[in-house]
């Protein structure tokens, strides 16, 4: 049983077996591998960035409070809580 007289359906006698041409391959390329790049939370991101450069001047402040508390003689260390603290570091 024969389908075709001249063969398969992709062959041409004449013009022999067809091939996709180059430009159309790298056109179908670009197409499909298009990159997307999507940017969420923007907003919380510039946030968060103020705040940390906030911080910065705030741990300073702290850091002079103690300073000067310590220097003073009315820095108060409370034991219990510093070692709650630890064993709680060290159960984790």
């Amino acid at each position: 049983m024969i389908d075709r007289i001249n063969g398969p359906g992709d062959i041409n006698p004449i013009e022999g077996i067809k091939k996709p041409s180059v430009e159309k391959s790298k056109e179908k390329r670009k197409k499909e591998s298009t990159d997307n790049v999507e940017l969420r939370h923007v907003e919380d991101v510039r946030k968060f960035a103020e705040e940390a450069k906030n911080i910065s001047t705030v741990r300073e402040q702290l850091v002079e409070e103690l300073k000067k508390a310590i220097e003073s003689g009315n820095y108060f260390i409370d034991t219990e809580r510093l070692a709650r603290k630890i064993l709680e570091e060290l159960s984790e």
